[in-house]
């Protein structure tokens, strides 16, 4: 083979993969979804839906990845069992947290809403994931859904703690 082919077969195999990892880039990186950011929790709706105001100024609703909080009473339909607890667990990690949150955007969902992972620095150092705080004192579940969560493996540990605790959301009141 002639050094002269072997270059043009290096260069198009490089060209092939160069295209190929930028087509994977783009597919992987939704321009909708940004990196950790920083908000101001405005309003807690229920137990898994807050609606922050960004860096920006502008308003964001955010829906907590991963998990299923029972829901409050909207228009006609009743309100869940543990709704309120739930709603109420969600307001006080708000509090607790100063309204300031770390918002870990995963996707949009059909409504428009970011759906997030959602923590606030604790005590020293630690992250508390308010996920895992609602799932542990039983007061949401994991949600299965097309969206995995970077947390998920965390998500499922802390619901086995709340049956372990005998607090599982839907199975006994608290």
């Amino acid at each position: 083979m002639k050094p002269s082919s072997r270059t043009s077969i290096i260069l198009t195999a490089i060209a092939g993969a160069t295209i190929v990892a930028i087509l994977i880039f783009q597919r992987t990186n939704q321009p909708s979804i940004a990196l950790t950011e920083k908000c101001i929790a405005i309003q807690v709706a229920d137990g898994d839906s807050i609606t922050v105001r960004q860096t920006d100024g502008s308003q964001m609703s955010v829906e907590l990845c991963g998990i299923d909080a029972p829901e409050v009473k909207q228009g006609k339909s009743p309100e869940q069992p543990l709704a309120n607890e739930a709603k109420q667990k969600l307001l006080k990690l708000v509090v607790a947290a100063d309204n300031q949150l770390m918002i870990v955007p995963v996707e949009k969902d059909n409504d428009g809403r970011t759906v997030a992972e959602v923590m606030a620095h604790g005590q020293g150092e630690a992250e508390i994931s308010f996920q895992e705080e609602l799932l542990k004192n039983g007061l949401a579940r994991t949600r299965d859904s097309s969206v995995e969560c970077p947390n998920h493996l965390a998500f499922e540990q802390a619901q086995n703690i709340a049956k372990a605790s005998k607090l599982e959301y839907g199975t006994s009141p608290i």
